[in-house]
């Protein structure tokens, strides 16, 4: 069983036994919500953006954002793909984009 975010025990039946696997990065758009209001200064230009949880085909669920899709455009069931925004050479940060 996956679980995600990472824990030192399983949810289900408190096993520490973990190890990381690969997974596909597809899934779909579990449940979302938008933003309108400014809780940190640094995300003031963005409002109104869409936090999304997004149930990958594995199973497990990440909570991120969907690029390229208007906020009030978005839907439960939408078919996306993981991709990796580059903020600096050591870091980047993985969103969502609609699956073609």
């Amino acid at each position: 069983m996956l679980r995600f975010p990472a824990y030192e025990l399983c949810s289900k039946c408190n096993s520490t036994k973990s190890s990381w696997v690969p997974v596909s990065g597809r899934g779909e758009v579990f449940s979302f919500n938008i933003m309108h209001q400014v809780y940190h200064p640094g995300f003031a230009t963005e409002v109104p953006y869409a936090v999304v949880v997004v149930e990958l085909e594995e199973g497990c669920k990440f909570v991120s954002n969907l690029i390229g899709v208007k906020p009030h455009e978005i839907k439960c069931g939408m078919p996306v793909e993981v991709t990796f925004e580059k903020l600096s050479d050591e870091v980047s940060i993985p969103k969502f984009r609609l699956r073609s």
